[in-house]
């Protein structure tokens, strides 16, 4: 699978890029596989670094796989597609993910 880093789902919500729904909405694609709650994340932007809750982050679901821009920026942050090969996860377009630690 090749991808196409230039132009992953447009920001403008056109059809290619499906609703734009907040970051919960794509908890679930995230989940299975980081075997953690995304949603607890906080998730720097690579392109202008800013800090905002997974839940924060704009989620574009209507394409091949899940896209998280940022909502300051709209720059991609992170994708996930999942293929007949395999699952695809690509968080280039963010500089730090935090996960805090779990109560004992």
């Amino acid at each position: 699978m090749t991808w196409n880093l230039s132009t992953p789902a447009a920001p403008d919500g056109g059809a290619e890029s499906g609703a734009v729904l907040d970051g919960n909405a794509a908890a679930g694609e995230f989940a299975g596989i980081l075997a953690s709650d995304p949603t607890t994340v906080t998730v720097r932007c690579g392109s202008c670094g800013v800090a905002q809750a997974f839940g924060q982050l704009q989620a574009y679901m209507g394409g091949p796989g899940t896209v998280l821009r940022c909502r300051e920026c709209e720059a991609m942050v992170a994708r996930v597609a999942r293929t007949p090969g395999g699952t695809w996860l690509d968080i280039s377009g963010s500089s730090s993910w935090l996960f805090l630690p779990t109560p004992a």
